[in-house]
């Protein structure tokens, strides 16, 4: 179906919403995202723990399309997506480039709280293990004191 209107095409569908909009499947070798420095603008840091607990926060729930007899598939509700996160163009799809973006971020933030988490843990061992060192020393000390007191 050709939409003269937005010059859109579906496929399955009879109101396309996008420039190619299929209702079910699509096969191919490999899908290609445009991610070339050079094609975007307009840069801005990531907090990527603020990301982890956002995915943290989401709800991903398994479901079927109404339409489509498929099978199950799980994910975010696109709503659910852009309200925490507000990206992309629209509160009814999530674009591949944007969960991407989002889990790579997220696993940054996991490493960077795995890190946090694991250098805290190292300081307290290793002051566990001097505390340690100074009472097997008290001990050794009272022993060797002990044994020179008895006849």
């Amino acid at each position: 179906v050709l939409n003269p209107v937005g010059n859109n095409v579906g496929i399955g569908i009879v109101n396309p919403t996008n420039k190619l909009h299929v209702a079910g499947g699509v096969s191919a070798t490999a899908f290609v995202a445009i991610s070339d420095r050079n094609a975007k603008e307009d840069f801005a840091p990531v907090a990527a723990r603020d990301v982890l607990n956002k995915v943290l926060a989401l709800p991903v729930s398994t479901w079927k399309f109404k339409e489509l007899q498929d099978g199950r598939h799980m994910g975010p509700m696109a709503q659910d997506f852009h309200a925490a996160f507000g990206l992309g163009g629209s509160d009814t799809t999530i674009t591949t480039v944007d969960s991407d973006g989002v889990a790579l971020a997220a696993i940054q933030g996991l490493n960077q709280k795995v890190n946090s988490e694991n250098a805290a843990l190292r300081a307290d061992n290793a002051e566990l293990k001097q505390r340690l060192e100074a009472l097997e020393k008290i001990i050794h000390h009272q022993k060797n004191n002990q044994q020179r007191a008895q006849p």
